[in-house]
This record gives C-alpha cells, structure tokens and sequence, in this order.
C-alpha cells in the first residue's frame, strides 16, 4: 500500500473466471487495514451466485455489474444471455444486501434503449447506474460509428428521470463535459504476463515501458519523478498546436495511444515526454 491508491479495479476480462479472486481481494483487505482504498470488481455477471454474493460482501466496497440495453440489443453487442446473466447478477446483490452499481456504456447502437432501460432498472429498484460513453479505443479504436450522440444521451436520460420521479422538483440534466486536458493516461497501469509494465493498454510500444514487476517494486516503478509522472502532467491542450496531427487530443474521447500511433516519429513526443526510452520506430 506504499502506492496509496484512491481505488484499485478488479477488471478484465471477466475477474470471476481467476480461481483466486477471492483470495486475491481478501489479501488486499488484510493490506488495507484502515479501508483507505475503494475496492472495485467489475463483471459481466454470468458467474455471479447468491452464495458469490454473499462472500463477495466485505471484500469489496463496489460490485459493476455491466449491462448497455434492453435484451435484443445488449446480447447483441455482448453475448447471447448477457442481458438475463446480468440481471440475475444484480439480483443476487441485492439479495443478500449489497447494492451494485449497473455499468452502461452507451453506443450509437445502444442509445434507442436507453430510456427505456433506466426505468426498467429504476423500477426494479437497482438507481446505482453509471453511464460511460463509448470510447474509440483499444479493439473499438476503428468503430469511432459507435460513439453516441452527447445531446440525445442528455434527452433519454432527462425523459427517464421525469419518468421515473414526476414528482421530484429538482431538474436532471446530464453534465456538460468539462474541456479535455488529458485522457488520463499515465494514472493507469497495464502488466503484461512477462512482468512489463505500461502506462495503458494500448501504449505497449517498447519505448513506453516503465519498468518491469519481476525485477521492480511497484512503488519504485510508479515514481512521479519518472515517464508516468510525465504522462500525468501532459497537457493534451498544450501539445495539440505543436503540429496538426495532434489536433485529435483536444476532442472528446480521445485516446492519447491512437494519435501516438499515427505520429509516432514525430520529435515532439521526446521534448514533451524526455523520460521515453530510445527507440526506432
């Protein structure tokens, strides 16, 4: 706990599918004595039983359970009986006296069902949604088609909100996104199963490796004074000007790794960022 993490994610992947999962949370809470750090787990919900349930209480503070539309659509976009596995999931929650949280990402494709799947969720009592918009990145990097309309997202959720509380007085409407500065890259770590360590998933270029857990401390990895603290302090607002290519990071959801891809030869990378390993791309 050298590190002090705000929060560690239990993702994948689907995190239920580790034998160990449960040894593994259970270690972090036996590290974590003073519950300093929010504990995560993320799941699609297909493993999840009343008696998983019941042990997950204690070992994590917050159970996302991940479901983006009514059924044709969500099984579509993640897997025949997705949409059932997820709802028996956040029953079993419920059941034993751990409220979950619902995880949708909204897509071009899932937006139509919106509306219609918050009051169902409302209705069954479940009001701990977070909605993320779908973000281009990683293996959706090339289905940019799928990010969903920011003012029609506002829409179906005001029209689930009056539908759902008429009588509230107070007025729901989505946040306006705050102007982006960074995508927050360099707050993340990705470790590959030969102990390498990256700044994210998708910036595994050889000159982007921080350190490797076989042979280094975490803690010692993730000093500030070193490439992720670099990345922490990038200003995608200030290195967008620097050339034309880079115009891409100041728009909304934009992923730091897709636009390094396209300009990686691009000197302005080891000026912004002079703890890069040498490379030859």
């Amino acid at each position: 706990m050298r590190l002090a993490p705000r929060k560690i994610v239990f993702t994948g992947g689907e995190p239920l599918l580790r034998a160990d999962i449960l040894e593994l949370l259970a270690g972090l809470r036996a590290a974590d004595a003073d519950r300093k750090v929010l504990c995560c787990l993320n799941t699609n919900g297909h493993l999840v039983t009343e008696k998983l349930a019941r042990d997950l209480v204690g070992l994590v503070d917050e159970v996302r359970v991940s479901l983006d539309a009514l059924p044709k659509r969500n099984d579509a976009l993640r897997g025949e009986g997705n949409f059932d596995s997820a709802l028996r999931a956040l029953e079993c929650f419920h059941s034993v006296g751990f409220e979950p949280k619902v995880l949708v990402t909204v897509t071009s494709e899932s937006l139509p069902d919106l509306e219609e799947l918050i009051c169902l969720l409302v209705s069954m009592k479940f009001t701990r949604i977070n909605l993320n918009g779908f973000r281009p990145i990683g293996r959706g990097s090339k289905r940019s088609e799928l990010v969903a309309d920011l003012d029609m997202t506002r829409n179906s959720v005001s029209r689930a909100w009056n539908r759902c509380f008429p009588n509230d007085p107070r007025s729901h409407k989505c946040p306006s996104p705050e102007e982006q500065s960074h995508c927050g890259v360099g707050s993340f770590l990705n470790i590959m199963p030969d102990g390498d360590v990256f700044p994210c998933h998708v910036l595994t270029y050889s000159e982007f490796r921080c350190g490797n857990v076989r042979h280094q401390s975490l803690y010692e990895i993730c000093r500030r004074v070193g490439l992720l603290g670099q990345l922490v302090a990038l200003d995608f607002r200030g290195l967008a000007p620097q050339h034309p290519l880079l115009a891409p990071l100041t728009l909304p959801h934009t992923c730091m790794g897709n636009v390094y891809r396209k300009t990686r030869s691009l000197p302005i990378w080891r000026r912004n960022l002079p703890a890069l390993l040498s490379s030859d791309p």
